[in-house]
């Protein structure tokens, strides 16, 4: 051993090839034994469901014929024995079914009562077929039969019971055996291979292939029907493997045979892939062990160049090159592993700085939004004291009106002037009274609030500004029932809906627009939708609808807080708000209440 260590690599790689040049004979050797084994298994077990399979195809042909006698037993003319009646019943079953040669009707004695129209030549005997059903009770077939003219034919008799089982009659038929011969065709077995149909005597009836001569087993082997496959020398001199399968019912039996040669061709051919697949092993470790030396240098020199680099500060990805050996491999994986790792780190690094700079942009934004609060708070306190100063005076103008209008001496043209006077004042008190509740923003207890309320005030803001916008508003108040509610806190979740859809029909340029506000009562739940025409939401922001400070709208226009706020007021009075595609393309934001018991 310490003597071969001295040696060269290459040396030590070709004696290794030639100790395992005699393991690879000896495997090879068991291979081809063991594929020969197996094969003779499986054509053992093609055999049994080969013979199997064809006898069921004949006895599928033979039932055929059995429930055709079956429904002519069942005519009452056929029990009867009427002859004149019966005939165009066997003439019309021999025309449809070219495998009937013959059929007949007999008495229980074996006299014809009638015939069809036959190929064949007249022929006797019907006594003794008759003689046998009446014997048996049951179906008879008879050994295979030529006519005059060397026709050859099987028949097949059945006896006819009337309603008491007794036998009054049988139907007899002659079949041509070249429907059992198509039976036999249809198996698909290795060339070479046969498949027979005889009776108990052996006698064949059909074969495939057609031109095969001679018998697989002698007649005595078919006495016992099936039996466990074996291998047997036929006739023609070829040993098989063969098994056997009886036709349910009948006197005859299936007997299929594949050539033992299909073993010896199949392991030959893995031999011949064997062995230039062993010599090409043999020519690759060669090459192998001629290549194998050179590279272990090269593969040191381009692994101390890439240490040498690293260690001097250069960081880039080593060129990745094939290792002769596992170890070399994994130095090689460990400097990559390393380097990548250095990488991961550096740009886990410049990731963080990234996200500290956007998170520092977040807070920016978010305190600008806050400023903006502040000053919309402002406003609304604004808002609500230039309410109440402006509210005054339009109840003067509204109350001189009332008492100018109680004046009988005024022409009519005044008091149509002075009631248009008193309308525009009432409707300028009812806007100024809702902006200072919105201004104001005050909770307060929760009261009964019929939707329909909620809608007409909101309806009062936004009408002027709609139409001046060319969008149409339409109401379908179909809600009878109330909930439990704040009426600023619905008010403000219905114009923010109402809002939203203006400036979605506006900014899409889909303009004349319509915005539809509905209701309707859902068993203990009251429903609100705002549908517009506009372009809808897009998926992709779908999700993120309700989310503080998301916002479709370009700076300045919007604070991303209307839908957030709404979530949070319908959420708190235990009902649900959300969104949907509309039918015509455009958006339905909508909530549902539960209804004020």
């Amino acid at each position: 051993m310490v003597k071969i260590g001295s040696r060269s690599l290459q040396r030590q790689l070709f004696v290794a090839i030639l100790l395992l040049i005699v393991p690879i004979l000896l495997a090879a050797a068991w291979l081809g034994t063991e594929e020969f084994r197996e094969t003779v298994e499986e054509l053992t077990q093609q055999t049994e469901v080969t013979a199997s399979r064809t006898a069921a195809l004949v006895q599928r042909e033979l039932s055929g014929f059995e429930r055709m006698v079956g429904n002519l037993s069942v005519i009452p003319v056929v029990r009867e024995l009427d002859g004149a009646a019966v005939q165009p019943l066997l003439s019309n079953q021999t025309r449809q079914n070219p495998a009937l040669l013959d059929l007949a009707l007999l008495d229980p004695g074996g006299r014809l009562v009638a015939r069809s129209p036959s190929t064949l030549e007249k022929l006797g005997g019907w006594s003794d077929i008759a003689s046998q059903v009446m014997q048996k009770r049951a179906r008879v077939v008879s050994p295979l039969r030529h006519d005059r003219a060397g026709l050859a034919f099987v028949t097949i008799a059945h006896p006819i019971n009337d309603e008491a089982g007794t036998i009054t009659g049988v139907m007899a038929y002659h079949v041509n055996p070249q429907l059992l011969q198509d039976a036999v065709n249809q198996a698909m077995l290795p060339e070479g291979s046969v498949v027979v149909l005889s009776d108990m005597r052996g006698e064949v009836l059909a074969r495939s292939p057609g031109d095969f001569d001679g018998r697989l087993v002698a007649a005595s082997g078919l006495a016992d029907g099936a039996g466990p496959p074996r291998q047997h020398d036929g006739a023609d001199g070829v040993r098989r493997v063969i098994a056997h399968a009886p036709v349910e019912g009948g006197a005859w039996v299936i007997t299929v045979g594949i050539p033992i040669a299909v073993a010896f061709d199949r392991t030959m051919t893995l031999w011949l892939r064997t062995v230039p697949a062993l010599a090409v092993v043999l020519v690759g470790w060669v090459i192998v062990a001629v290549v194998y030396s050179r590279r272990l240098t090269g593969s040191l020199v381009h692994l101390e160049t890439a240490a040498q680099r690293i260690a001097s500060g250069d960081f880039s990805p080593i060129e990745r090159r094939t290792m002769p050996t596992r170890e070399f491999a994994e130095l090689q994986s460990g400097f990559e592993a390393m380097l990548r790792r250095f990488n991961e780190a550096r740009a886990a690094l410049d990731a963080q700085m990234a996200e500290e700079r956007r998170m520092r942009q977040e807070v920016e934004s978010l305190q600008r939004q806050v400023i903006r609060q502040e000053r919309l708070a402002a406003v609304g306190q604004l808002v609500s004291g230039v309410a109440h100063e402006i509210n005054n005076p339009l109840q003067a103008i509204l109350g001189f009106a009332e008492l100018l209008q109680m004046q009988g001496e005024l022409p009519e043209s005044v008091k149509s002037d002075l009631l248009l006077i008193q309308k525009e004042s009432a409707r300028a008190c009812g806007i100024i009274r809702n902006l200072a509740m919105f201004a104001r923003q005050q909770t307060g207890e929760a009261e009964p609030v019929h939707l329909g309320d909620v809608i007409r005030s909101v309806a009062e803001l936004r009408q002027r500004r709609l139409e001046s916008e060319n969008i149409e508003l339409r109401i379908e108040d179909d809600s009878t029932r109330h909930v439990s509610a704040v009426l600023a806190e619905l008010q403000q979740v219905v114009l923010n809906f109402v809002v939203n859809a203006e400036q979605a029909i506006v900014l899409s340029g889909r303009q004349p627009g319509c915005i539809t506000i509905r209701t309707q009562d859902r068993g203990d739940r009251i429903l609100l939708e705002v549908e517009d025409t506009g372009p809808g939401v897009a998926p992709e922001h779908e999700a993120r609808l309700f989310q503080p400070f998301f916002t479709t709208k370009a700076v300045g226009q919007g604070t991303g807080l209307g839908l957030s706020v709404s979530y949070g007021i319908i959420d708190s009075l235990g009902g649900r708000i959300g969104y949907r595609n509309g039918a015509a393309g455009g958006a339905i934001f909508y909530f549902e209440l539960p209804a004020a018991a």
